[in-house]
């Protein structure tokens, strides 16, 4: 982050988070004043620490030290402590027992409410700052789910960098699987992303990038290896090898129409697509896959049939809500130029 204050000012960062933590309680209860941190001449006076307030919304939320503890990513002893010196600070307690666990006491409930108000406006505020950081740096970060740099690379992506005229650098981050990915975008923690289709979310925009079939990986004796395109339903009776479908959404509707128009297809799932056709190859049984992944084992006593009936493809999504800068919209014009459609 950034400077947040000019030299010379006689203020500081804690002096900054106190005044942020006075003026959205006051915009939030129009109040002249709150037991908590204040700002007095310049000098920060019982500054509170921030962090309560996560501490506290989770606590409220789950029920549970240890459970909120976990999400949380700290000791059970720790969170404890941290709400026992906030009780003891201001003079009331905020949590009581219960048979499940613990709850709210009536402060609790004024305490929490003003903690989920800072926790949404901090998130906000951080938010803006983070897209100012970087417009002024003009970088652009890119997600991915897991298996699309198989097609287009991350090298060639990369090269966005060196090749637009604005300056701009694309920086990736890892891969992830589908709903991960998406949910990286929406909570702002990049700027694009690679999503496999379909994308129902209407908060996002999206531009395809590549259109294709799947493929039936089977074993050059099988009487499909001949064949020059398959359908979903030539899997009857057979054992077939895929993806999970509650982790890439592909599947869901390849494993719908299965269990409709293949009812004898036993299906097994992997959480990697090279899991899922050493399995095949390991048991002579048949697996579905896309055409990257055909190309990578040429010499295995495989080959692959394009299912006619099962599309897929992946696009690039940002949320509606972005504007965008004369950089992304270069971004997204180069990728466009990798984009590859084969039906």
């Amino acid at each position: 982050m950034g400077p947040l204050w000019r030299a010379g000012s006689g203020f500081g960062n804690q002096q900054i988070v106190a005044l942020l933590q006075q003026a959205a309680y006051l915009h939030r209860y129009g109040m002249k004043g709150y037991a908590g941190p204040w700002v007095c001449n310049g000098r920060v006076e019982g500054l509170m620490d921030t962090r309560v307030f996560a501490y506290v919304a989770k606590l409220a939320d789950t029920g549970s030290y240890a459970r909120a503890a976990q999400e949380l990513f700290i000791t059970k002893q720790g969170l404890a402590s941290a709400i026992e010196r906030l009780e003891r600070s201001m003079g009331v307690p905020l949590f009581e027992a219960d048979r499940k666990g613990v709850r709210l006491t009536e402060y609790g409930h004024v305490f929490c409410s003003f903690s989920r108000m800072f926790e949404e406006r901090h998130r906000a505020m951080m938010d803006e700052i983070e897209q100012m950081r970087r417009r002024e740096e003009r970088a652009v970060t890119l997600a991915a789910s897991t298996g699309l740099f198989n097609v287009i690379t991350r090298e060639d992506i990369c090269a966005f960098s060196e090749r637009n005229a604005w300056g701009a650098r694309v920086k990736i981050l890892r891969a992830v699987l589908d709903r991960d990915c998406e949910t990286m975008l929406l909570e702002k923690a990049c700027d694009f992303a690679l999503l496999n289709n379909p994308i129902c979310n209407e908060q996002l925009v999206t531009v395809p990038l590549h259109k294709d079939m799947m493929f039936f990986w089977v074993p050059a004796a099988h009487p499909l290896a001949v064949r020059g395109t398959a359908s979903l339903a030539d899997a009857e009776g057979c054992e077939v090898a895929c993806l999970s479908p509650d982790e890439y959404v592909s599947l869901v509707p390849v494993a719908e129409r299965l269990a409709r128009e293949a009812p004898g297809c036993s299906l097994s799932y992997a959480d990697q697509m090279i899991e899922v056709l050493e399995r095949a190859m390991d048991r002579g049984t048949m697996a579905i896959t896309v055409r990257s992944h055909v190309h990578s084992f040429p010499h295995e006593g495989y080959v692959g049939v394009p299912i006619e009936d099962a599309p897929w493809g992946f696009s690039v999504a940002y949320r509606r809500d972005r504007l965008l800068s004369r950089w992304d919209e270069a971004f997204l014009a180069y990728l466009s130029s990798l984009a590859t459609f084969y039906c």
